[in-house]
């Protein structure tokens, strides 16, 4: 009785299989990827054109403002200018924050609560 080892004789139709398997799985991943790519930029430009579209504050806009935002969070106004607005920072001395950099504003307070009491004594 004469011993046969399938193993020997299956190996190179197991490595044929498994390069298909590999290869196949290669393919679906350059497809993900493709796919996160275009999501991606998809995002990135839909972002820039959100910033492109987004309001510009003129230092008319800013004139009652107290506080203004940036990329870096809310600072206090101590002056608007014709193309910048000067902010307080926690030591002696000020930044100033380009008008195309402001994001948001706050009004001034005291117009907020002139504007409470005349809405109230109609």
């Amino acid at each position: 009785m004469s011993t046969f080892d399938h193993g020997e004789l299956n190996i190179p139709g197991r490595l044929k299989n498994l390069d298909r398997e590999i290869d196949r799985h290669l393919r679906e991943q350059r497809k993900v990827n493709r796919q996160r790519a275009k999501e991606h930029t998809a995002a990135v430009r839909a972002a820039r054109q959100a910033e492109r579209d987004r309001p510009k504050f003129t230092a008319a806009d800013l004139a009652g403002a107290t506080h203004v935002r940036d990329q870096f969070g809310w600072h206090r106004v101590v002056r608007v200018n014709a193309k910048s607005v000067t902010v307080a920072t926690p030591y002696s001395w000020t930044d100033r924050i380009d008008l195309a950099r402001v994001l948001d504003a706050y009004p001034r307070a005291e117009t907020t609560r002139t504007e409470e009491k005349e809405s109230s004594d109609e």
